[in-house]
């Protein structure tokens, strides 16, 4: 029996853990065991399959992102004494300093993380409770690898959103609001994208077309080139046609900007396409450019199966409308944080925060590839080269930053020599824009060639880099849609990789013939003392 006005709550006889568990079911009461509530059955299929799905991402990826960890940990950069959210390392929510973990305790956060997420999956082991768990263990553990190429970034953003909504949502005889507002959460993110590229494109007074996707896909060609001939085969055939330039972006800018009225005004088909086409557009960006949100950004689109039910069954469902009015009916106060976690995303997307140095992750209004470019125009010209893929996880990811030219946690010359690979990085600076200033130091402003490796240059690398770069300087802005030019300035970019990886390759032969003449002495000195151990003991004639 339970005392008047806690009809609802579990009693001392009734099993926790077990299949036979029972769960909370709303009522008028004030008290609640909220933790222990299980959320409405569409609800609970998309959190297991989320769930599922993002703890497959953490075991797959934590073996590449141990190994960063245990080298950057204890690199001597200064890179490794802040912890924080993507490339700038900011606090969470713009609010909470992430501390620095010990390697073992990286380890340990990780697997609670990906156990309480598992553990979420429970209907009968208190979802909610592991659900707001995984929020804090989710900055701890991501917070260490900001600039990792796999965890870092942007990618991983959505997952402490998702948690928190998740966690708010209504009780099981409530409808399935809190969906509809994970979608509308992931459409705010869609939208900011468009209008920071709209916003910048006016800025600058030029703009966001063809030549922008071609320049950044070229970046990708520099920096993240792929291990498939035919993948770098449909990026050269890409980047060389300016109409399928200016295809690629006006139709990304579009997704961007009608992903969410599409879903909030198409019904099931529209949301069924909208996902489908975020799908999509997440895959080829992956391919072209080399940037991986399927381990945690794509577990998402798992939202998008109740309307792929509705389709299939032709059972209708209510519209999104009624299903949140009836939500905030039922559930007010849950219903309301919610919102207002919307809106602050609403807030943090119109003010452009992120473009003011007001970073305050996971709110963002996803600046990237904001910039309108055009290579062949007059911009700052920069390339990366590793002989490292950046494509996969376990490496520091100075694609976009961490230049030696940065004013903000610059890869000086010793932090440069700290990294496990071969990587050289190089820039033209004599045209600039107020926005490229703003990153770089002063002195790296009007220069002809910086350069800066960890190996030794060669003179024949040195000169096809100017070449280049006197080849672009030549040329006049409308030549990004010329496909000769376009063509040999592919041919120069593949000259200079290629004498890249050769001095890349000679100084680690280098290097290796060093370390064996080192340790020649080491082991002449430890055969003479076994030897006479052995000779010792008899052991040896």
């Amino acid at each position: 029996m339970f005392p008047p006005g806690f009809s609802g709550l579990r009693g001392p006889q009734t099993p926790i853990f077990g299949p036979d568990a029972e769960v909370c079911i709303d009522s008028d009461q004030f008290v609640q065991p909220f933790f222990l509530c299980e959320p409405p059955e569409q609800v609970r299929f998309f959190m297991v399959l989320f769930c599922l799905s993002a703890a497959a991402g953490l075991i797959l990826h934590h073996g590449s992102a141990s190994r960063y960890y245990s080298w950057f940990a204890q690199a001597n950069m200064p890179h490794n004494k802040v912890r924080g959210m993507a490339y700038n390392a900011c606090k969470a929510y713009g609010i909470f300093p992430i501390p620095e973990l010990s390697i073992p305790g990286f380890h340990v956060v990780g697997w609670c993380l990906v156990g309480s997420i598992l553990l979420a999956c429970h209907p009968g082991l208190a979802p909610r409770f592991f659900l707001f768990l995984s929020i804090p263990l989710y900055f701890l553990y991501f917070g260490q690898l900001f600039c990792e190429s796999k965890h870092g970034g942007h990618g991983s953003l959505l997952l402490p959103s998702v948690f928190l909504l998740l966690a708010l949502s209504g009780g099981p005889r409530s409808t399935p609001w809190s969906l509809v507002y994970v979608k509308i959460f992931l459409g705010i993110i869609y939208v900011a994208g468009a209008l920071s590229k709209l916003g910048v494109s006016v800025w600058f007074g030029q703009r966001w077309c063809g030549s922008t996707m071609q320049a950044y896909l070229i970046d990708a060609m520099w920096s993240r080139p792929h291990r498939r001939s035919w993948v770098r085969a449909i990026q050269g055939f890409c980047v060389k046609r300016w109409y399928i330039c200016s295809f690629l972006a006006l139709s990304g800018l579009g997704f961007e900007l009608c992903w969410l009225p599409v879903y909030m005004l198409g019904g099931h088909w529209g949301a069924t396409i909208a996902g489908a086409v975020a799908f999509s557009f997440h895959l080829g960006v992956d391919v072209l450019q080399g940037l991986d949100f399927k381990p945690f950004w794509c577990p998402i689109f798992w939202v998008f199966l109740p309307d792929v039910q509705a389709i299939l069954t032709g059972v209708p469902e209510a519209p999104w409308t009624e299903v949140v009015a009836q939500g905030f009916e039922e559930e007010p106060f849950r219903s309301s944080l919610s919102a207002l976690y919307l809106l602050v995303q609403i807030v943090v997307s119109l003010g452009f925060f992120d473009i003011q140095d007001k970073e305050c992750l996971p709110f963002t209004c996803c600046p990237m590839f904001a910039l309108p470019r055009n290579m062949f125009g007059d911009e700052t010209r920069a390339g990366v080269m590793t002989d490292f893929n950046l494509r996969d996880g376990g490496w520091m990811d100075m694609a976009y930053n961490f230049s030696p030219w940065h004013k903000k946690m610059p890869l000086d010359q010793a932090s440069m020599n700290e990294l496990p690979g071969k990587m050289m990085v190089w820039m033209n600076s004599e045209k600039y824009s107020d926005v490229i200033a703003h990153f770089l130091r002063e002195e790296a402003l009007g220069q002809e060639l910086l350069m800066q490796a960890n190996f030794e240059v060669s003179p024949k690398l040195s000169e096809a880099i100017s070449q280049f770069l006197k080849f672009l300087g030549d040329c006049n802005a409308e030549d990004w849609a010329n496909s000769e030019k376009v063509q040999e300035a592919l041919d120069m970019q593949e000259h200079c990789q290629q004498l890249f990886r050769e001095d890349a390759l000679l100084a680690r032969s280098s290097e290796s013939e060093a370390d064996g003449d080192l340790k020649k002495p080491l082991t002449r000195a430890v055969d003479r003392s076994t030897g006479a151990l052995l000779s010792f003991f008899g052991l040896l004639k």
